[in-house]
């Protein structure tokens, strides 16, 4: 048995969100996704989103490559979500109140969601369309070309979270029932659907280009599957740790090393679907998995950088529509140096704020009917997430530029 202590100890440090513990490590991951979108998005702002002027070089495809974050938040969510019902269904894990994460979800979503929604409607869209409103207060706003990328382009994301959501606990019973709780044969499965996906996803993008099906569940479902196999590979190596996981591969700084080489190799070639996939499986392997520390991985327990992690919902949503109002105001400069340092102060500065208002109260109510600290996750052999039904969501599309990472 393993005591709240070393549970903690084995986790790295935690952070407090409202009143829940969480891991430094894992928020970490969430505000270095939200910094490369937002970085992303000044530097595409700067170049007017042309292709010509952001893709044309390695270092230009680099600065607007961060915009593959959306795809890390993805793989967190899937790892931080289906964690408790894989662990239910393939592991030695209590049932899941189906009710309780609804209400967790809606929570978490809703409030900003609802916020930032009625704000740009009235601010950025002069009050916006009868169309607007019922789509975007119904999470369908992925479900119209009049629709998609308009208001605030971080939120084509949320509806495809939205739908991860509603699926996701028929989806664990159905992975349980059609495999008799084998871990092998969920994973084989979960392989199989992000294949569906994948070619979905190439055939949006590659064939005829299709926003709405490019950013849509099954279009991006490919980006939660590392997630989701994660907790299944947890799992299995609690029971049994492979002989072959020795030397370097038992080292997380090597996962994180082979997430960034990855990524650059992602940020080379735009046009695979793959690599920033096998990229957010290694970085956040390098956090829940039972891997020898190093360096690289307790950076991540830099407080500044977790609780940015802690606010990085807010720093998404609201991020570009103040980057877009920043690149035209009268006396900043245009250039992509000046815009990062002004936006990246402002748009900080606005999400501890919003977090705080907006976020943290309703956040706090979860904590009358769930249990909010690690002691819901003392028992196992590996770091973790301490609130395992918190994962948020993410970053935004730039459709004047098909070929490029939508955040």
């Amino acid at each position: 048995m393993v005591t709240v202590r070393q549970a903690d100890a084995m986790a790295g440090q935690t952070i407090t969100q409202a009143g829940e513990l969480r891991s430094a490590r894992l928020e970490s991951l969430r505000a270095i996704a939200a910094l490369g979108v937002l970085t992303g998005h000044i530097f595409g702002q700067s170049r007017h989103y042309a292709a010509a002027a952001t893709l044309d070089t390695f270092w230009h495809r680099t600065l607007f490559g961060g915009g593959f974050g959306v795809f890390l938040f993805f793989a967190l969510t899937g790892y931080l979500l289906f964690w408790p019902f894989a662990r239910h269904y393939f592991g030695p894990g209590a049932s899941i109140d189906v009710r309780r994460y609804a209400v967790n979800r809606v929570l978490r979503i809703v409030p900003l969601y609802v916020a930032a929604v009625v704000i740009l409607m009235i601010v950025h869209e002069g009050g916006g369309s009868a169309s607007q409103w019922w789509r975007f207060l119904t999470f369908s706003e992925n479900f119209s070309s009049r629709t998609i990328g308009t208001v605030d382009g971080p939120m084509w994301s949320l509806v495809v979270e939205v739908h991860f959501y509603l699926l996701l606990p028929l989806l664990a019973w159905g992975l349980a029932r059609v495999t008799r709780g084998s871990k092998a044969g969920a994973t084989l499965v979960l392989l199989g659907l992000a294949a569906v996906s994948y070619v979905v996803r190439r055939h949006a993008i590659g064939v005829v280009h299709r926003p709405l099906l490019e950013f849509s569940l099954p279009g991006a479902f490919m980006y939660f599957v590392p997630g989701m196999l994660l907790a299944l590979v947890r799992l299995h190596w609690a029971q049994r740790r492979p002989r072959w996981l020795a030397g370097p591969l038992a080292s997380a700084d090597a996962w994180l090393v082979g997430a960034v080489l990855l990524t650059v190799l992602q940020f080379r070639d735009y046009s695979s679907l793959t690599l920033i996939a096998l990229a957010s499986f290694c970085a956040v392997g390098a956090c829940v998995l039972p891997l020898r520390e190093g360096r690289l991985l307790r950076a991540l327990d830099w407080r500044a950088l977790a609780a940015l992690g802690v606010a990085s919902y807010s720093l998404y949503i609201w991020h570009d529509p103040i980057v877009m109002r920043l690149a035209g105001v009268h006396g900043i400069p245009r250039s992509y140096p000046a815009q990062l340092m002004i936006a990246t102060v402002v748009c900080v500065g606005v999400a501890l704020v919003s977090y705080n208002l907006i976020e943290a109260p309703f956040l706090r109510l979860r904590r009358q009917w769930s249990e909010a600290s690690a002691h819901a996750e003392a028992v196992g052999p590996a770091p973790r997430a301490l609130d395992a039904a918190a994962a948020d969501a993410t970053p935004t599309p730039t459709p004047a530029v098909p070929s490029a990472p939508k955040a």
